[in-house]
């Protein structure tokens, strides 16, 4: 399953604590780890004397939640003595702001991909104290040499994204290279499952050189022998999406053939060409139109994504958005909306987000209490408004 010795010959009694915003990211390291996950923290509380090492992964949404715990844990170990558990973070979050894991309480940072360093760091661990703590996750190469746990629905198909978007994390986690899971591994992993999704930065460059077009031989190829398999197949939907401009006759004619799909899920973040130039989407809204009429011309439902509140961000941009929005609904198409967040690591991660005008705020307002948008566009806006 992976060329490194697995860390768990070290004898040490290591801990996860696993969380429903985390498991995809906790069932590629495990298997390399083993251990004990941990769903509750109290559990995880009443174990703690028994730890050497205690991981986390997590978002920068759930950093207040993992400052808490750790304060807890720090307490606790100052209160009984103890030198353990060595506390190691990794994840978007700490990936895209170590030193701020640092300063949480962790003893060391692993920096974007985990599945090598984490059991080499583990291993070094065994035999001494190391003095670097923040740690460059080493790129994998070949995704198949790394089997996931069980293994569990979605897998992860694809890795590193080509794109810049200035709002996204992604190209700075996993690099603007494109790494494929092969088919023959896919169906594999998948061949025992029920419902098959998948993880990707979009579906439809699955097969991609250099992920920027798609590779639709590929792509038939791959959902042709996983349609084979038995259970639903979805592609191109939750956890995953597809970018826009992806949407031709030809991708969407595999999705019809193939899967099992009421809906197909896409970013159009804006719907305003300059404020798309100026965040880097790399697509237009007429893009965006094309991806919704030929949902609608081949029975689908177009699910799409929106941010407000970008830096620079006006309120003819905003306008824009609400059109689109609205055209959307038109065509019963479902739109789920976001307030801006400054993700550390990104472009913006030291921006703030531009407040929306009151129009803006009765519109969306309406639109969610008749069930037209979803989204957490309105948690978002108050907490940023009254933090």
């Amino acid at each position: 399953m992976c060329p490194i010795s697995n860390a768990n010959d070290h004898n040490l009694n290591i801990g996860f604590r696993l969380t429903s915003k985390n498991r995809y990211s906790v069932s590629k390291l495990y298997p390399l780890i083993g251990g004990k996950l941990f769903k509750d923290f109290n559990k995880l509380i009443s174990n703690i004397e028994d730890l050497d090492i205690l991981i986390y992964s997590f978002m920068t949404m759930q950093r207040d939640n993992v400052l808490e715990e750790i304060n807890k844990i720090i307490q606790i170990k100052k209160e009984k003595e103890l030198e353990k558990p060595i506390l190691i973070a990794g994840g978007p979050h700490p990936s895209g702001n170590p030193k701020d894991a640092i300063n949480m309480g962790f003893d060391y940072v692993i920096v974007g991909e985990g599945e090598i360093t984490l059991p080499k760091l583990i291993n070094k661990l065994k035999k001494e104290k190391i003095e670097e703590r923040i740690i460059i996750g080493e790129r994998v190469k070949n995704l198949d040499e790394y089997n996931e746990i069980y293994p569990m629905t979605p897998i992860e198909i694809t890795r590193g994204c080509p794109f810049n978007c200035r709002f996204c994390q992604t190209p700075q986690i996993f690099g603007k290279e494109v790494r494929h899971r092969s088919i023959e591994n896919i169906v594999k992993l998948v061949k025992n499952m029920g419902d098959l999704r998948f993880i990707t930065p979009n579906a439809f460059c699955y097969g991609s050189k250099d992920g920027l077009k798609p590779n639709i031989e590929k792509l038939e190829r791959l959902l042709r022998e996983l349609s084979k398999v038995k259970g639903r197949l979805f592609f191109g939907t939750f956890p995953s999406e597809v970018r826009p401009e992806f949407i031709k006759k030809e991708t969407i004619e595999l999705v019809v053939e193939y899967c099992d799909n009421k809906y197909l899920h896409f970013g159009a973040q804006s719907g305003s060409d300059e404020m798309l130039r100026y965040i880097r989407r790399g697509h237009t809204v007429d893009d965006v139109l094309n991806a919704i009429d030929l949902c609608v011309e081949y029975g689908l439902i177009p699910k799409v994504d929106f941010i407000f509140g970008f830096p620079n961000e006006n309120e003819h941009h905003r306008k824009e958005s609400i059109e689109l929005i609205k055209y959307i609904i038109k065509k019963n198409g479902k739109v789920h909306a976001h307030y801006f967040m400054p993700l550390p690591g990104t472009y913006f991660e030291n921006s703030s987000p531009t407040p929306l005008d009151k129009e803006t705020l009765k519109i969306l307002g309406k639109l969610a209490q008749k069930g037209l948008i979803s989204g957490s566009w309105g948690y978002q806006y108050m907490k940023n408004v009254n933090p």
